[in-house]
């Protein structure tokens, strides 16, 4: 009696297990096929990137950086006279990459007009970068306000009149680049 018992609740177990696992598989499933691909603003190799200009017009601070690829060596440095090396540590080596291309959280505008534009803060942009490729190719980025709720920024794409959202997040990393340059500490 005891035995059979066992395997009762052994059985009803495993049909359990079995039911969630289907239900948390269809899910999954059924959440892969709704959802639409991410949009990325703009598409580039990172590895492409020569020079990197991020401006805070409202603060009137600004960082350049350029690529000087030397040997072994962190190929990142400030555009400055001394061609100062940035500290790879506190770059991250990320950097490059989420300037590549960030994916958007939300497409507002295609094609925004002028008032459009404004309304979203991208007339007089809270930060503008300028990325220029190895093979000349100049993209200009406007960042505008942040979203109501704060977790998004919108942000012109380059040579659009487009209007989406990143993450808040991406804005904080860049703006820190030029608040907080990644110099390499005297220690």
């Amino acid at each position: 009696m005891r035995l059979r018992n066992i395997l009762i609740l052994l059985i009803i177990l495993v049909v359990l297990a079995g039911g969630y696992s289907a239900y948390y598989f269809w899910c999954r499933l059924n959440f892969m096929i709704r959802s639409p691909p991410r949009v990325y603003l703009w598409d580039i190799d990172d590895n492409d990137l020569q020079h990197i200009v991020i401006s805070l017009p409202h603060g009137g601070r600004s960082q350049a950086f350029i690529k000087i690829s030397e040997g072994d060596q962190f190929p990142w440095y400030f555009d400055d006279a001394q061609k100062s090396p940035v500290d790879p540590i506190r770059w991250g080596g990320g950097i490059p990459l989420l300037l590549s291309g960030p994916g958007a959280d939300r497409v507002i505008i295609k094609d925004a007009t002028e008032e459009e534009l404004a309304t979203y803060g991208l007339t007089e942009p809270s930060m503008v970068i300028t990325l220029t490729l190895f093979n000349g190719t100049v993209l200009k980025i406007d960042v505008g306000d942040s979203t109501p709720d704060g977790n998004n920024y919108y942000v012109r794409p380059p040579d659009t009149n487009g209007v989406a959202t990143v993450d808040y997040t991406w804005y904080e990393v860049l703006a820190n680049l030029v608040i907080n340059p990644p110099y390499i500490s005297a220690e």
